[in-house]
């Protein structure tokens, strides 16, 4: 049976409720509009579900978990983050042409572009702290962790829960670096890489995003 601590039923979510709320929308409105308005109740579901599993969790479900899931989460990863990176081009297209509309609806197009910049950058920075702690406990065979072979040292803390992977992942989203906590194997500097070159490009994208708004008020 499957349970929180599985990634797909909340992809499942994810894919369920954006589809669902696309075709509950009026086709009045533009198709940007109702592309981000669908991804912004999918994403908010997810992040629920997610924040759900992360407050429950212990480092003794965190390892079952890991232990049971395929490389699968891997590729939930991928499609999560590309589709946040979508979800700011889709700003772009929604905020053209904002001079020639009422205040009313360039005041709600504005809201809407900043609850999605919020939403994707959570959303994009939590996909990777589930799957440092994914990878962190995958291969540990043992009743407790005793070495730094999981490729994450945690300073004062040899068992580190969601929370202590959700600080490791925050970090590099905001500075594009490491935080006080050691990577101590070669997959998890690759994937700290990876994570703070998206990082950049995504900070950029948002620092864009965040003039255009502004230039639409103006």
């Amino acid at each position: 049976m499957l349970n929180h601590f599985d990634a797909r039923p909340r992809l499942l979510t994810f894919i369920g409720t954006s589809v669902l709320t696309y075709f509950l929308l009026s086709n009045r409105l533009l198709l940007p509009t109702r592309l981000i308005l669908a991804w912004e109740v999918g994403a908010i579901c997810f992040l629920i579900l997610a924040f759900v599993t992360i407050d429950s969790a212990t480092p003794q479900k965190m390892r079952r978990s890991a232990q049971r899931q395929d490389d699968s989460r891997f590729t939930i990863l991928t499609l999560v983050v590309a589709a946040a990176c979508a979800s700011l081009l889709a700003i772009g297209f929604m905020l053209k042409g904002t001079k020639d509309i009422s205040p009313l609806i360039l005041t709600l197009h504005v809201v809407l572009a900043v609850l999605t910049v919020v939403t994707s950058w959570l959303l994009t920075h939590t996909m990777f702290a589930l799957y440092y702690a994914h990878l962190y406990y995958r291969d540990d065979q043992a009743s407790d962790t005793s070495t730094n072979a999981e490729g994450l040292d945690f300073p004062g803390d040899k068992e580190p829960d969601y929370w202590d992977f959700l600080y490791f992942s925050y970090v590099i989203g905001m500075t594009c670096q490491v935080s006080d906590v050691a990577t101590t194997s070669r997959s998890m500097r690759r994937l700290a890489l990876i994570h703070g070159v998206l990082t950049f490009f995504f900070n950029t994208v948002i620092l864009a995003l965040s003039i255009n708004i502004i230039a639409g008020l103006i």
